[in-house]
């Protein structure tokens, strides 16, 4: 078996293992990968990564985001693999989420912890959002805008601002990213003095789920801009995407956690399997 590297230029040919939004994904700083092919060149195992804390103060960590093989040799073959490229990254921690049982016994044969407990992703639909206190058709201050009409200078200024002030959101990329890599017209902010000052930043997957990733304002009015931010989103999710379109929101700290108790209650994350191993 061979073990290949997947990059942004040959993920397209394993995308029957990713899907399209991890095919995507491949594209972007931190997203790592691994497939095993057999001479003929026809895959057998996938495994997906996602490095978090490299530009940071803290310990290097990897986030699994997908590992698929047609046997354990080849799951164990491809961690193998795993195990070197994040000891060259200096990753200090590895840890995975799954809700299959067959694949936290794997993890925990080769040295994960194994614990229970509510995923960190709470999927809702926008049908969902006509539920929130949020006002239908409400009529918001000129501050509060799309990111339509922002421009990439206010876009990338604010983005400095905000990864000053520690706050990255849910993606470990953010510095990175371009503003056309949101969805500009669902994607919120509020703007004074023709700088940005808040953010409601949602990603369209390319399999068509919304993926609210950034929110956050500044300022002495910040819980207005917050709350209209929120109102705009709302009212544009409801008004331009079917009902059974899905949100996925990554509950990555505990305010997230806390805000979508609050906003979103009697909604929970699936049931999963978590484990943490040391590298």
């Amino acid at each position: 078996m061979n073990m290949i590297e997947i990059t942004k230029e040959n993920a397209a040919d394993f995308q029957e293992l990713l899907g399209e939004d991890l095919v995507s994904d491949m594209s972007r700083n931190f997203f790592k990968g691994l497939a095993a092919t057999d001479d003929g060149d026809k895959c057998h195992g996938v495994l997906v990564y996602e490095l978090l804390e490299v530009d940071s103060e803290e310990d290097t960590k990897s986030r699994i985001r997908l590992l698929k093989g047609d046997s354990e040799e080849i799951k164990a073959g491809l961690q193998d693999e795993y195990r070197k490229a994040v000891s060259e990254s200096d990753v200090e921690t590895s840890f995975f989420e799954t809700s299959e049982k067959d694949m936290a016994s794997f993890f925990e044969k080769i040295g994960f912890s194994n614990a229970t407990g509510e995923s960190k992703e709470l999927s809702i639909t926008v049908a969902d959002l006509a539920k929130l206190p949020v006002k239908r058709n409400a009529k918001l201050p000129d501050y509060i805008q799309g990111l339509t009409d922002v421009s990439v200078i206010q876009y990338r200024n604010f983005v400095k601002k905000t990864l000053i002030r520690g706050n990255k959101g849910a993606v470990e990329d953010l510095a990175y990213l371009p503003l056309n890599w949101f969805e500009r017209e669902a994607s919120s902010c509020s703007i004074s003095d023709d700088k940005i000052d808040g953010v409601m930043l949602i990603r369209k997957t390319p399999s068509g789920e919304l993926h609210p990733l950034l929110y956050t304002a500044f300022g002495p009015d910040f819980a207005k801009s917050l709350g209209f931010m929120l109102t705009r989103t709302v009212n544009y999710a409801l008004d331009n995407y079917p009902p059974e379109t899905r949100i996925v929101i990554y509950r990555h700290n505990k305010k997230v956690l806390e805000l979508t108790h609050k906003l979103l209650t009697g909604h929970k994350g699936e049931d999963v399997i978590t484990g943490t191993r040391n590298e």
